[in-house]
């Protein structure tokens, strides 16, 4: 049966399972969404779900949203010519069993949707690329391959500035773990995270310094100009950085919500906090490298980094109520931050 998960967009933990029939007109394919990931990144794509059009990727009806995922997905009906039954492709997927797609642009690397009301979006999220265990297992890539991608490029920003202190909120989350990872040694990387997950933060070796959230103050301690990446979106926490840190902060950028639910602060005082939006440093850098270029940059970052993931436990979620179950967890913050869960509608 097909079914797609419908999500309150004024309460994100309130998730329905609604039936659907989806039939492809000329042009158009029907996938199978095999498996995909649930993070704390998908829980952002629901907070900026209307100011960033995350919910304009699959619509919805009025009030509800389907929540956009990474993963991978099989071609079950083709009515489009160059793509065939069987053929299986890593994408931006719907929280469903099924997704109706318009290929076009079709070549040996992948395709592009070209629904008319997918135009108007990033493009980065439209592209579809030939399923590959060149990139890791596919559980893994489900779970890293978007968070490492925006983590990178995080990093390739963070390169051209003069901080040598970095700050990271929210620092069990997936994308946090890998811009750490890839700054430590260049930059002295902090860790800032909640006590129940402190443990596992510090075992995973990838910050300098993990500290709680009671502990801001301590960032006082010592010298140098200082950014702060907050995956967190907790306004409290942001501003208790920015009082600390006072003139030594130079930079803020704004990544995630994992927080959702603390209301940010209306004004902080220093420097201004910047939302960074992956899909525009990706387009600067594919026109300065190339694709080729960029996509090779990127492989051998993310070559290092899953190499290091012996900490990970992979949990399956497979139909609607055993993944509505994880996404619910995950709004709720309950989720061990060792665990990827991939799922399946």
């Amino acid at each position: 049966m097909m079914a797609e998960i419908h999500v309150q967009r004024s309460d994100f933990a309130k998730a329905t399972a609604v039936p659907r029939t989806l039939v492809p007109a000329p042009g158009q394919a029907l996938f199978r969404v095999e498996q995909f990931a649930i993070t704390a990144n998908n829980v952002t794509y629901a907070t900026y779900g209307v100011g960033m059009a995350y919910w304009d990727f699959f619509p919805a009806p009025e009030g509800f949203g389907i929540v956009p995922v990474w993963g991978f997905g099989v071609v079950e009906e083709s009515r489009v010519e160059g793509l065939a039954p069987g053929q299986r492709f890593y994408g931006y997927w719907p929280m469903a069993s099924h997704a109706l797609l318009t290929p076009g642009r079709i070549s040996p690397r992948g395709f592009t949707d070209m629904a008319p009301h997918r135009q108007k979006l990033a493009a980065v999220y439209n592209g579809y690329v030939p399923a590959s265990e060149a990139f890791g297992a596919e559980p893994v890539q489900a779970l890293f391959r978007p968070l490492y991608t925006t983590a990178f490029v995080l990093d390739l920003m963070l390169q051209a500035s003069p901080a040598t202190l970095l700050v990271l909120t929210s620092a069990s989350s997936k994308t946090a773990l890998g811009l750490a990872q890839a700054a430590k040694g260049r930059m002295r990387v902090v860790g800032l995270t909640s006590d129940a997950n402190r443990g596992f933060v510090e075992a995973t070796g990838y910050y300098d310094v993990v500290l709680g959230y009671d502990e801001v103050a301590r960032l006082a301690d010592g010298a140098g100009q200082a950014a702060l990446v907050d995956f967190s979106g907790n306004g409290k926490v942001r501003l208790a950085v920015h009082e600390t840190l006072g003139a030594r902060l130079i930079e803020s950028h704004i990544v995630g919500d994992t927080h959702w639910d603390v209301a940010n602060a209306a004004a902080l005082p220093g420097v201004e906090a910047k939302l960074f939006f992956a899909p525009s440093v990706i387009a600067d850098r594919i026109g300065q490298w190339g694709a080729d270029g960029f996509e090779a940059r990127l492989a051998a970052a993310w070559g290092a980094f899953i190499a290091t993931l012996d900490w990970l436990k992979i949990v399956d979620a497979k139909g609607p109520e055993a993944v509505i179950a994880q996404w619910q967890a995950m709004v709720g913050g309950r989720i061990d931050p060792a665990v990827g869960v991939v799922a399946a509608v």
